[in-house]
């Protein structure tokens, strides 16, 4: 259940936990248990990366290079 995991991750996210924050902006950009939302994803991402995941990094300069 997309939906209720979401629930889940903002709730890790917010506590700063870069892994919940990077799968956030998954939902968000593949529209899983969301409305797709590039623009979002790419904060969820930016703010994984600020938490030291590397792979949040590269997304959000993937999407930010898209014009997002």
């Amino acid at each position: 259940n997309y939906q209720q995991a979401k629930t889940y991750y903002e709730k890790a996210c917010n506590l700063n936990n870069g892994t919940s924050c990077g799968t956030l902006g998954f939902l968000y950009a593949e529209g899983r248990g969301v409305r797709q939302n590039k623009r979002t994803a790419k904060e969820y991402f930016g703010k994984a990366c600020d938490l030291g995941e590397q792979l949040g990094c590269d997304i959000y300069r993937n999407l930010n290079e898209q014009g997002y």
